[in-house]
């Protein structure tokens, strides 16, 4: 075993260790027990930082064992967002000494993306720098590939969409390297490209590329990614105004989830489906409510900024649609969810969204009569509108990343 295995050495707790769950934050939930521990700062209020100093007090071997099922478990694609958190911060965290230079890497890729989707792209970028200046040498395509995904999902979401198509083709090119195609990039690489065509309001164009990207997910047999397909079809019909053919493919979507316990995809595409629901009349208003509650926990406690801004969203609008709602007497129920999404959505910078919650809020304060905070809210929409038509490719510092 010690001749196979690169053993972990001593739990030193050393600066970087330190600077590196600060940087990278910890997103376990709170444990109110308080014990020492070196990570005091942000040990002693977070499970994760329990278990951190139980893994000090093990035994070599069981050590050595965690450290094989970390690895392991980090070279996987898991679908378990919270588990592979985890995992990631536990490896870059505890083995950074052990690991090759190429693990330590995709440790900090992983920990990049999961920043993004639960801090914003400020943050994620700024930690996107410091990964590049320590992994110099090595692992540029990890690096690259993450500043393209990282760049294409902000270009989306502040509309500028030539760059973010000019992003799918940089990824179509990743995919296709001389040593063999990449299926799994080529995969993201088309489903960006259809997202793009859904941001331009091309739907039909989106259409045929969801429609060909899910022939090819059949034919690899690549179940787990047919269940994306199929909900971004169910959003492409959504979009386009045809929410009765929606439908069928949330439903199919939500059928690969349970097949493949896909908790947190499921959870989105019962979203949709309630969305669906939603643009086919104000009369089923509290079947998409219904539907909404039923998976807010599971988007409350695993959901990034942008699924929880659109379930904050959607709920609002149930409400709002609802003829047996009485804004007036609780008022603070929709109000209160459209200033989170709100507050998230311009973490991410997500024009669209964001105008949407800020123009539902102009409406509900107009009914309450509320004139100071209609004039602020609309002043928001305008200028996220405004931002939304009128993106500045070319004076995006971003760019220049790129």
């Amino acid at each position: 075993m010690g001749g196979i295995l690169k053993q972990p050495g001593a739990f030193a707790i050393t600066p970087h260790k330190v600077s590196l769950c600060i940087l990278l934050k910890i997103y376990a939930p709170p444990a109110q027990i308080s014990v020492p521990f070196p990570f005091s700062s942000v040990a002693q209020h977070n499970r994760l930082g329990l278990f951190l100093l139980a893994l000090t007090k093990l035994p070599a071997l069981s050590v050595v064992s965690y450290w094989v099922l970390s690895k392991y478990l980090l070279e996987k694609k898991l679908r378990n967002s919270p588990l592979s958190r985890i995992n990631a911060l536990v490896h870059a965290t505890c083995f950074a000494d052990a690991s090759s230079s190429s693990d330590a890497a995709l440790a900090y890729v992983k920990l990049i993306q999961h920043l993004a989707v639960f801090k914003g792209y400020k943050e994620a970028f700024f930690a996107l720098k410091i990964a590049e200046e320590k992994f110099l040498s090595v692992s540029k395509s990890q690096i690259l590939l993450l500043k393209l995904q990282l760049l294409h999902e902000h270009a989306l979401h502040r509309g500028q969409l030539k760059l973010a198509q000019k992003l799918c083709d940089e990824l179509g090119v990743l995919a296709s390297r001389v040593t063999g195609v990449d299926m799994e990039l080529k995969t993201e690489a088309s489903l960006r490209h259809a997202r793009t065509l859904l941001a331009a309001n091309q739907f039909r164009e989106a259409a045929a590329v969801a429609h060909s990207l899910f022939c090819m997910c059949y034919k690899y047999n690549l179940q787990v990614e047919n269940a994306s397909v199929l909900l971004l079809l169910a959003e492409i019909h959504k979009k386009s105004g045809n929410a009765h053919l929606g439908l069928p493919y949330a439903l199919a979507s939500l059928s690969f989830c349970l097949s493949f316990n896909l908790d947190l995809l499921k959870a989105s595409a019962t979203l949709t489906l309630a969305e669906l629901w939603l643009s086919l009349g104000s009369s089923h208003a509290t079947r998409a409510l219904n539907l909404i509650h039923g998976v807010f926990p599971m988007i409350l406690g695993h959901g990034g900024l942008e699924l929880r801004s659109r379930a904050y969203i959607v709920e609002a609008k149930c409400y709002l649609c609802d003829s047996n709602f009485n804004v007036f007497e609780n008022y603070e129920i929709v109000v209160d969810s459209l200033s989170q999404a709100s507050e998230e959505l311009q973490l991410l910078e997500f024009h669209e969204l964001a105008s949407e919650a800020f123009y539902l809020m102009a409406m509900v304060y107009d009914k309450l009569g509320q004139l100071e905070e209609r004039e602020e809210a609309a002043a928001s929409f305008q200028k996220h509108i405004l931002a939304l038509r009128n993106p500045q490719d070319e004076d995006d510092p971003l760019v220049s990343v790129f």
